[in-house]
């Protein structure tokens, strides 16, 4: 299967499981480290189950620093990202979650010995204008704590596809997801003991939107590691995938109908794509 096809599948997965993440966040009741902790339970639930049908082994000793420094990256990108969309709107954070491929390229470029050219940091500048131009509101740009979170959250996310290119050029895949899975959820338990007793709560009557943003991740995940486990540039999958920023911005106004200002976040989004194809 083409890495495209793989891409493709992606961007459908990640545009639709953005809506049932805001979905599952509207609730005042909701919290966000309660649904981080238990999103990366189910998402290690769902994978484990593709894992067992496609052979699981454990990673060798020599990984561990990697595994629990991107464990923690992504414990932390999870918990921004789900106190982000409880705060600002879905379309909103997946123009934000364009800078998270900066931090991708830049990193790779430093530590993957991938490319870095005049092109990809005149995309790089789109990519930061988008967010300059959503953000800008009545002459003057409008920063708030969702929106802080969120670039918080992309950030950690784009360092820690890093360490999982690193480690998927030689572990398997289908093993790799559980894991990066699970050990995000412990991190955040042991961040916090005092939600412990909340968390055996929630899980008696777990969200159902959540149930299927965490399934829909998992599909996401896997056509985005899969091509990279078989040879694909981490830069690709992340230019490629980014195209979900117009997906998840038209899905948003039709279904959640986030429509103020609706014109400006799609040219956002249209600049941050366009922006993401120049870094590839």
């Amino acid at each position: 299967m083409h890495w495209l096809l793989f891409a493709a599948v992606n961007v459908l997965a990640f545009s639709v499981a953005s809506l049932y993440q805001k979905l599952a966040m509207k609730e005042d009741a909701s919290d966000a480290v309660i649904s981080s902790i238990i999103f990366q339970f189910l998402l290690s639930g769902f994978s484990a189950i593709v894992a067992l049908f496609m052979g699981f082994h454990i990673p060798p000793l020599s990984f561990w620093p990697y595994l629990l420094s991107a464990a923690l990256l992504y414990a932390l990108g999870t918990l921004f990202g789900f106190r982000a969309i409880k705060i600002i709107e879905a379309s909103e954070m997946s123009i934000l979650s364009g800078a998270g491929v900066i931090v991708t390229i830049i990193i790779s470029f430093f530590f993957l010995h991938e490319r870095l050219t005049i092109m990809q940091l005149t995309g790089a500048a789109l990519v930061l204008l988008a967010i300059l131009l959503v953000k800008y509101e009545r002459r003057t740009f409008k920063i708030n704590k969702g929106t802080g979170f969120a670039l918080l959250g992309t950030a950690c996310y784009g360092l820690a596809v890093t360490f999982d290119a690193f480690m998927l050029k030689s572990f398997d895949v289908f093993s790799y997801i559980p894991i990066m899975s699970f050990l995000p959820g412990v991190l955040l338990i042991i961040m916090y003991p005092k939600k412990i007793p909340v968390l055996f709560g929630e899980i008696k009557k777990i969200n159902g939107n959540l149930i299927i943003y965490s399934f829909l991740y998992v599909v996401g995940a896997l056509s985005f590691y899969v091509p990279i486990h078989n040879g694909t540039l981490v830069s690709q999958m992340s230019v490629v995938g980014r195209v979900t920023i117009v997906l998840t911005v038209v899905l948003a106004a039709i279904f959640l109908k986030e429509r103020s200002h609706v014109g400006k976040k799609i040219l956002g989004a249209i600049l941050t794509t366009v922006g993401i194809f120049l870094i590839r």
